[in-house]
């Protein structure tokens, strides 16, 4: 009792104490110390906390979940990998369009085509038209877009599988992209041959995707760099041998050369393609291997394609 008594005395000095120092410096405010400086205090008081920090990250989505989300979507769908595109819109993997085509959506192979870390898919999409059926293969790229849109669909088909045709025995992923196993139908070979038999030209390619200016683009890496889109067969396998073309990958001038001038080539006239109908280059076939064996199988499934201003 007497010690809380005795404090009463102490606690009346210290507050005149105070006072008669308010009347001294004119300021009731603490001088900030060396390491607490006023820009200091602010930015502390300012920051978000880490937690607030990585709940602003948007995070991409799953293979799992890019898979879902497409199964509801428009797609673009180029018949053949050659003809303009044409809009079908999918629901729960499934569609039909006004001429009672059917449309179905397979089971994807998560990648990451672009090498940017996030999951990428490729999915073959398969069209039944009558007795007709024909299996094109896109790449759809995962993003992190806060929009809610999880991926987006590369125009341009990296495979087919067709109706007396090409045909796809597998796709898978590898370190940058996608790894295509195929048997082709070559024109001037297999024509007498059964539907069921498939055709001769065995090939695998390896694809990636570069994003050039504004657009992406399906860039062949293996067995030679050249487009990686679906490159159709000349019907004509004799080639001019040319060393003046400067040839590209995909239909921009920045894209990866594939042909510079004073390399010879077979050149390979490949028809037309709706789907470039807007693009300002021309594709055609080369062969930059084996140009002296002349024509047959072994020419055709070593042309690639490309494109030349």
């Amino acid at each position: 009792m007497m010690r809380g008594r005795s404090a009463t005395p102490t606690v009346a000095l210290m507050g005149a104490a105070l006072l008669l120092s308010g009347c001294v410096t004119g300021s009731t405010s603490p001088e900030p110390t060396a390491s607490e400086s006023p820009d200091s205090v602010a930015s502390t008081i300012q920051s978000p906390s880490p937690s607030e920090s990585i709940a602003s990250t948007p995070e991409p989505a799953t293979a799992a979940e890019i898979e879902a989300w497409i199964a509801d979507e428009e797609w673009s769908f180029s018949a053949h990998g050659e003809m303009e595109p044409e809009v079908v819109s999918f629901e729960s993997g499934a569609a039909t369009d006004e001429y009672h085509r059917t449309y179905e959506i397979g089971v994807g192979i998560e990648g990451d085509a672009n090498s940017d870390g996030i999951p990428d898919l490729v999915v073959p999409v398969t069209q039944v038209d009558g007795n007709g059926l024909q299996e094109l293969w896109y790449v759809w790229l995962g993003t992190d877009d806060e929009s809610g849109v999880l991926a987006e669909q590369l125009m341009y088909p990296i495979a087919r599988s067709t109706n007396c045709g090409d045909t796809v025995h597998s796709v898978s992923a590898i370190d940058g992209g996608f790894r295509v196993d195929e048997t082709l139908w070559l024109p001037t070979t297999d024509g007498g041959r059964d539907c069921a038999s498939g055709g001769t030209g065995v090939q695998v390619r390896d694809i990636r995707v570069d994003l050039i200016g504004e657009s992406h683009f399906p860039i062949q890496m293996e067995p030679v760099e050249a487009w990686g889109g679906v490159c159709p067969r000349s019907e004509w396998l004799d080639g001019i041998l040319d060393d003046t073309v400067e040839a590209f990958a995909a239909p921009v001038a920045d894209a990866p050369l594939v042909v510079q001038t004073g390399e010879t080539v077979g050149i390979y006239d490949v028809g037309d393609m709706p789907l470039f109908a807007d693009v300002e280059m021309t594709f055609f076939g080369f062969q930059p291997e084996l140009v002296e064996s002349g024509t047959g199988s072994e020419a055709a499934v070593t042309m690639h394609c490309a494109f030349a201003s």
